[in-house]
């Protein structure tokens, strides 16, 4: 199942009853590079009340990594919501962060869920989303005078080659997205290529 990624993060904010929330919402590669998004949030607004959060890393139908945090909210009336949404939008390889300044009225859980489901959808309005295509790496080795026409070939589904070594032959990583294989690999196997991993 196709699912969606965001281009670039972006910062929404809403309110509710006077509480403020500031929601911080991009792409996120792994645990590790979301943990620091998040240090970098608490450091930008130190004085918040909470940094509720929620993950997504992989396909949204089959996460590798889904996690939710209410950082104190009660339990289940913030990372749980956001996380949720991001679920039922479709949207992978997506972290958000939402801060939250109280304003003086207690929202109760309902109504806690409601603002931090709404930050994140106002984030989620704002961000362009574009489809997540797999990619797949491939070794293929040629003789020196084909090097050029393998990578013209390569940049024309969308490929790069990397890790050139060179011996008595050139052999290539590829990298191309997975869709673009078949076409690709039927061309190369036509002008005597050899493909070492597939």
């Amino acid at each position: 199942m196709s699912y969606r990624i965001p281009c670039s993060p972006v910062v929404a904010e809403t309110e509710e009853k006077k509480s403020r929330f500031i929601c911080w919402l991009g792409p996120v590669g792994d645990k590790a590079a979301f943990q620091q998004q998040l240090d970098a949030v608490r450091a930008q607004y130190p004085d918040a009340t909470h940094h509720c959060t929620a993950v997504v890393i992989g396909n949204p139908s089959n996460p590798e990594v889904m996690q939710a945090d209410d950082d104190g909210e009660p339990g289940g009336s913030a990372g749980r919501p956001m996380l949720e949404l991001l679920l039922k939008q479709q949207v992978g390889n997506v972290g958000a962060i939402v801060t939250r300044y109280f304003g003086g009225t207690k929202l109760g859980v309902g109504g806690l869920m409601r603002a931090y489901r709404g930050a994140v959808g106002a984030a989620l309005q704002q961000t362009e989303l574009k489809p997540f295509v797999p990619l797949l790496q491939v070794q293929v080795t040629c003789d020196f005078s084909q090097e050029s026409r393998l990578r013209f070939l390569a940049g024309q589904h969308q490929g790069t080659c990397e890790d050139a070594d060179y011996t008595d032959k050139v052999s290539m990583q590829l990298k191309l997205p997975q869709n673009h294989w078949p076409a690709l690999k039927e061309q190369l196997l036509a002008e005597g290529f050899k493909i070492l991993t597939d």
